[in-house]
């Protein structure tokens, strides 16, 4: 198989962020290709290339969206991750939805959580679920009310120190009710009051138990203690501050929207606040409606963190925008976009990849590190600011043993050492270098200008061979011209050549034997003078016919009259 499966798919922790977006990326992939089937036998198969490719693909996107959520992908206090919420902590500017289950806490302690629990009946069939908000440290409301089912039940006057109970029907069950201060019914004068020292009744002091019974009498006491249950038909005004260490219950029209019991604090309705009021934790807001349909999560000045080992992944319902809402950052379906820049790293390594922008004209990606082709091993990519170099693996099997030579190719520009290089101003050259012992070319090469030797006076022009400005060889019509002397170490023949008298072109041949140069042509004409050592004539006459002879001319052809 020629694709690879990346290597560092299966180092994946399965509890990981980076493998949670992986995962949900591939099936996305994988589910809206076609199947393999003997109708399409091109589908895709678990296993095959294809399936192999769309692992990659997600493995490539989960890892550089997980590095960019978990604050892998920048360091210090600004740049890409300036608003993200990273797994390390951080602030959100967006909506935080979890509708499948909420913890929150500080110091590795849980202090809210959402929850859900089955109401049974006496045949232990589910007849109801209860879903509520616990709550196991304090709850401090920075605002002046508190709203239960859409009414101000609770409300508290700063100025004037008061708590107001707003309710039709307080229904404590069986709990107990402690106050230090003052209770008052009505007026002071026509109503009930009761304090730790005094029990009255439209002003009258209660001094005895059995008239209490009497629904006629009206009842004062300095003091009062309830056996059992205390039912209040009317309204509770608290002068002071209401105490329930043993558990409390409160809600409206009948149904219990909070309860308190043990360590738990139990919402079963809505907790509503109004604009700029949420929750704070000591004295600083953790969650604040800032307007009608904007809310506000933070920290206290630690980390904020979202998730936990119970928490299989977060799935993003909506978008991760930049702070200004213009760029949606992460889509719900994995679609990203970085306007600002990117940093890629690989673990706690340094940058491998990062944008940059100079201006409109001068912007883009650097590598940092090493480039590679189809796996950590592929063929690899490096450069610095003046070089990109080239390396790849040659691969020999010999006996089944194999063995890597490994080679690089550097290609770059440098201060020109042409003799041709211009005179009236600095020259430069793009170098190509290698280590290897060729450079194969697979087809044609061509070059504007000339082909040269560097640092030689030969070069290759349109027509011309030159040697030097002196020495060259040039194509004219018709044939080849050549300046400077002609030196042959071997023979010179036409195309075709065969030698005797009846043989055709010519030669200029050296007897290998003897070393003898013998030259061989149809005619020889010498203009001024023709020197031998040594003169051998052969000749060969026939005559079947008319014969001429002349001793001042000679003719081509002989026509019979």
């Amino acid at each position: 198989m020629s694709v690879q499966l990346h290597p560092d798919i299966g180092q994946l922790d399965r509890s990981s962020l980076c493998y949670s977006i992986y995962s949900q990326l591939y099936h996305n992939f994988f589910n809206v290709q076609e199947r393999k089937s003997a109708e399409n036998p091109y589908g895709i198969e678990e296993g095959d290339e294809t399936s192999v490719r769309l692992k990659n693909t997600a493995y490539g996107f989960a890892s550089a969206i997980a590095g960019a959520v978990t604050g892998e992908g920048g360091s210090g206090e600004g740049g890409l991750l300036l608003d993200y919420l990273k797994k390390s902590g951080g602030d959100m500017t967006g909506m935080l939805r979890a509708a499948y289950g909420f913890e929150a806490g500080v110091g590795n302690t849980r202090i809210l959580e959402t929850y859900s629990t089955e109401e049974t009946d006496s045949e232990g069939v589910v007849s109801a679920v209860e879903h509520g908000i616990r709550i196991t440290g304090n709850l401090r409301l920075g605002g002046d009310s508190l709203y239960l089912g859409e009414r101000q039940v609770l409300k508290y006057d700063a100025e004037r120190a008061t708590a107001t109970l707003d309710a039709s029907h307080l229904d404590m069950t069986a709990g107990t009710v402690s106050c230090s201060g003052e209770w008052l019914f009505g007026e002071r004068e026509s109503g009930v009051f009761i304090s730790s020292t005094l029990l009255q009744v439209a002003g009258q002091d209660v001094y005895h138990r059995g008239n209490a019974n009497l629904a006629t009498v009206d009842w004062t006491m300095h003091d009062g203690s309830v056996q059992g249950d205390l039912a209040v038909a009317g309204e509770v005004l608290l002068g002071g501050a209401l105490s329930a260490l043993h558990g409390v219950r409160l809600g409206d029209g009948g149904r219990t929207l909070l309860t308190f019991s043990g360590e738990d604090a139990a919402l079963s309705g809505n907790l509503s606040f109004g604009e700029g009021f949420g929750i704070r934790i000591d004295g600083k807001d953790v969650l604040v409606r800032e307007t009608e349909n904007r809310i506000r999560l933070g920290s206290i000045g630690g980390d904020l963190l979202l998730g936990s080992d119970d928490t299989p992944r977060i799935r993003l319902f909506s978008g991760l925008s930049d702070i200004d809402g213009d760029c949606l950052l992460v889509s719900p379906y994995g679609h990203a976009c970085f306007p600002g820049s990117l940093t890629v790293r690989h673990d706690y390594g340094a940058d491998l990849l990062s944008t940059y922008r100079t201006d409109a004209a001068d912007e883009g990606i650097i590598l940092h590190k090493r480039l590679r082709m189809g796996g950590a091993d592929g063929f690899l990519i490096t450069g610095d600011r003046e070089t990109l170099s080239l390396t790849s693996d040659v691969e020999y099997v010999e006996e089944g043993v194999q063995t890597l030579a490994p080679h690089a190719t550097a290609i770059g520009h440098y201060p020109s050492t042409s003799r041709y290089a211009p005179q009236n101003r600095k020259s430069e050259s793009f170098v190509l270098t290698t280590d290897a012992d060729f450079v194969t070319v697979g087809v044609p090469l061509e070059a504007a200008g000339h082909v040269g030797i560097d640092g030689s006076a030969t070069r290759l022009a349109n027509s011309v061979l030159y040697f030097t400005e002196e020495l060259r060889l040039q194509a004219v019509v018709g044939g080849i011209k050549h300046y400077g002397d002609s030196l042959f170490t071997g023979s010179l023949s036409s195309e075709f050549f065969s030698s005797g008298f009846a043989g055709n072109g010519w030669a200029i041949r050296q007897n290998r034997t003897t070393g003898n140069v013998t030259a061989t042509f149809d005619e020889v004409v010498a203009r001024r003078r023709f020197r031998a050592y040594e003169f051998e004539v052969k000749k060969i006459s026939a005559a079947n016919g008319s014969l001429w002879v002349s001793d001042s001319c000679s003719g081509d052809t002989v026509e019979k009259l």
